[in-house]
């Protein structure tokens, strides 16, 4: 494990690398997919890799392989192509729905690969009348996802996220009819995604508390969405809940069949106020080189402005050397970051490595064309990203 104890093997091990770069515990990462698996087991549940989390084929492809997972959850009609033609992937998910023409089509194309399933969240029926008009030309099949809102409503405000349209069971069903009236499109089930439990932290009284009603109200919801399906004759073979910071509180539903996962494998550190996850290891990291020291208590590296999307922006930590901290008027800059350190604590010098957490899993990795892989304490192999394969699908 990357730990700061071994920093100074550390420095021997990357001295040679271009910096920055990022780099992958893989023991770590098999610690954090073991312990899902033995939970998911235990619930007779499975998994669904979100894709948009891991951005890094080859370990997309380790986890699909094991055998509590279902398939993957990709973002993007090229990325599901991708997935169909490169690795036959047999069960492709496609979470979030399309108004393009040209995106039907490239999932007509991935479905009309041998012993590939392509299933497509919609929330509308100009969705479905994409989707029909494209698989009526592929003269195939595509599988039908509906997207269920379960944020939760309190005093006034939306407690979670503004996805779909669908929220009263009646609704739902009325899209699940619509489906079967398009020839070419299959009904499969649903997927409700519980924004609310699953990022945020429950370091705070209050917060625990909205997401205790939080998680009421969506076991509630989900359970009526589910029996009015069945009392129309809509059976889903699919229920698809979470993500990663709900895992044990979603896969407990008796409804639910998958949960989505995948910032839970490398453990970004906006996990890291979610108590239930505290056993859970970080495993991708990425790290600069200090090239300038302006002050004595000022080391300043090359690069580290990867900050991630949201409402909250979230800002990379270091963790090895420890006791480091960016500076409050500049964080992680484009080009350098400057960090404040305590010299009597802490020596560093020109060339040193900074190992550090990004806040988001996937997202960054936007920004690399390769991760290296670390297992017991050497680095092993080396695999291309999404961008380092000359893809971008976001």
């Amino acid at each position: 494990m990357l730990t700061s104890s071994s920093y100074e093997v550390l420095k021997t091990l990357v001295k040679d690398k271009k910096f920055p770069f990022v780099i992958c515990d893989l023991d770590a990462l098999y610690q954090n997919l073991e312990k899902v698996g033995k939970y998911l087991r235990e619930t007779n549940k499975s998994l669904r890799l979100c894709t948009k989390s891991i951005r890094v084929p080859e370990l997309i492809k380790k986890v699909e392989e094991e055998d509590f997972v279902n398939g993957i959850f990709t973002y993007n009609s090229a990325e599901a192509l991708f997935f169909a033609e490169k690795y036959r992937i047999k069960d492709i998910l496609m979470g979030y729905p399309t108004m393009s023409l040209v995106d039907a089509q490239e999932l007509c194309k991935a479905a009309s690969i041998e012993g590939v399933d392509i299933t497509i969240v919609v929330d509308s029926t100009y969705h479905l009348d994409i989707l029909e008009q494209a698989a009526e030309k592929h003269d195939i099949e595509l599988k039908i996802l509906l997207e269920v809102d379960i944020a939760d409503k309190f005093i006034g405000r939306n407690v979670g996220v503004f996805r779909s349209p669908l929220r009263k069971p009646d609704d739902v069903v009325g899209m699940a009819r619509e489906v079967e009236k398009r020839p070419h499109l299959h009904y499969r089930g649903i997927m409700g995604y519980e924004a609310q439990n699953a990022s945020l932290g429950d370091t705070k009284a209050l917060i625990r508390w909205v997401k205790k009603r939080s998680r009421k109200h969506v076991n509630e919801w989900r359970k009526n969405i589910v029996n009015t399906l069945l009392a129309e004759g809509f059976k889903p073979e699919v229920v698809n809940g979470g993500g990663s910071g709900c895992l044990q509180e979603t896969a407990a539903e008796p409804s639910i069949t998958e949960i989505g996962i995948g910032s839970l494998l490398f453990k970004s550190h906006i996990f890291d106020s979610i108590e239930s996850l505290r056993d859970f290891k970080p495993s991708l990291f990425f790290v600069l080189q200090i090239v300038r020291k302006p002050k004595k208590n000022i080391a300043t590296a090359f690069s580290g402005g990867y900050v991630s999307s949201g409402a909250v922006r979230a800002q990379p930590i270091t963790i090895i050397p420890e006791n480091l901290k960016p500076l409050k008027d500049e964080g992680f800059g484009e080009v350098q970051t400057p960090f404040k350190f305590d010299p009597k604590e802490t020596q560093l010098n020109l060339g040193d490595p900074i190992f550090c957490r990004f806040g988001k899993a996937g997202e960054p990795l936007e920004h690399f064309n390769e991760i290296f892989i670390y297992k017991d304490g050497k680095i092993i192999d080396k695999y291309p990203t999404y961008r380092g394969l000359g893809y971008r699908f976001s």
